[in-house]
């Protein structure tokens, strides 16, 4: 028989349990912020021209050639920063070359292969592959320090962000899988790379999808459904998507949390039918043909872009006469705004490819590429 202090202690027990329970399932049903399909600004749908600043081509210098630019980054003081093939680029916010970073080799303050570029306060920093590490320079373009990257992983990695100390990285392996092609969920993990002890972390994984094609010899390729898009936010955060339907999530690296989940009510669009040149090609495994899949939507949000607390949405809605609707949210979020945002065609296509443009306060940079196969990169005005 259960005595009356027992009993009050089974009590309080329980009743632990039940607030332990409730707050849980009040924490899962705040996890997802749910916006309705219409922001809260008053003007929001309306169309934004952005005006052209400058541009920059490699016609009519040595200095640098434009190959295939990516990885754009801008420094606190507006300059640009980006890399190319045999090339990490410097310009000022102006658009007047500054110098190429880029020393071939594997010695102090050279390189093989580019990763990333990243921008501080005080360094840009430069991640290099064969060998894996932070090469550090200041803004006259200096050498000042490195440090390895070495793990015993095969991951592909990519430097997100620096702060602390520490080097937060996108990493990622081939899946090994066996069978018929089929669609696999991939696992991209973040990783923390502390400056100081060169010990690396493994913190949050979020997966994406893939149509993944192996064989029996080993061989294989893969079509990427969805991708991990993750920017720096608000300095020390990540915004990030990766699910082909509409969801944005804010994580903090250092916490190890996702802190933040949003979406709001999405129209899905389906894509273009593929034409008979994307259909003829695609993968060649052990001699047999394997074309991109079909699908039936495209990704909601095809590429992030944050400036001050706010967070860009480049979504998948395109019009032909006003351009690509983007969808803005702040920190907690909340759906504030969307406006068509018109560009020339070829900057559309780099405003949905991460790593061809950033947004640096009014002003947008975008890495153009003409019909002739030539490149541009240009700054717009952007303004809202």
């Amino acid at each position: 028989m259960m005595n009356k202090t027992a009993r009050g202690a089974g009590s309080l027990t329980w009743a632990g349990i039940l607030l332990v329970l409730l707050a849980i399932t009040a924490i899962a049903f705040e996890q997802v912020v749910e916006n309705p399909a219409k922001p809260k600004a008053k003007n929001a749908g309306r169309v934004v021209v952005p005006e052209e600043v400058l541009a920059i081509s490699d016609e009519g210098t040595s200095d640098y050639y434009f190959k295939r630019p990516r990885g754009l980054t801008t420094a606190p003081d507006g300059s640009l920063f980006f890399q190319d093939e045999k090339q990490v680029l410097q310009f000022d916010k102006d658009g007047k070359f500054q110098r190429n970073l880029f020393k071939k080799g594997q010695g102090p303050g050279e390189m093989e292969y580019v990763g990333a570029c990243l921008a501080t306060d005080r360094n840009l920093i430069v991640q290099t592959t064969t060998p894996n590490k932070f090469l550090f320079f200041d803004y006259s373009g200096k050498y000042k320090r490195e440090i390895s990257a070495r793990t015993e992983t095969r991951s592909m990695m990519t430097a997100l962000l620096f702060q602390g100390e520490v080097f937060y990285i996108h990493a990622w392996e081939f899946p090994r899988v066996k069978g018929d092609p089929d669609y696999v969920d991939v696992p991209h993990a973040i990783l923390a790379l502390n400056e100081a002890t060169g010990e690396f972390r493994t913190l949050a994984s979020f997966p994406t999808k893939s149509f993944v094609v192996s064989s029996p010899s080993g061989s294989g390729g893969l079509f990427h459904i969805s991708s991990l898009i993750a920017v720096p936010f608000q300095q020390k955060l990540l915004a990030l998507s990766h699910t082909s339907e509409y969801l944005l999530k804010i994580y903090d690296p250092e916490a190890d949390k996702v802190i933040r989940e949003f979406r709001r009510a999405y129209e899905r669009v389906k894509p273009e039918p593929l034409t008979e040149e994307q259909k003829k090609g695609g993968l060649i495994i052990d001699g047999k043909h394997y074309g991109p899949p079909e699908q039936k939507y495209q990704n909601d949000v095809r590429n992030i872009l944050t400036r001050g607390d706010e967070i860009w949405a480049a979504t998948s809605t395109q019009d032909k006469v006003k351009g690509i609707l983007i969808d803005v949210f702040d920190g907690e979020g909340v759906y504030r705004d969307c406006f068509w945002l018109k560009l020339p065609e070829a900057a559309i296509k780099s405003i949905l490819s991460p790593g061809s443009c950033t947004l640096d306060g009014d002003f947008l940079w975008v890495v153009e590429r003409s019909e002739d196969e030539t490149f541009a990169i240009k700054k717009y005005r952007v303004g809202k």
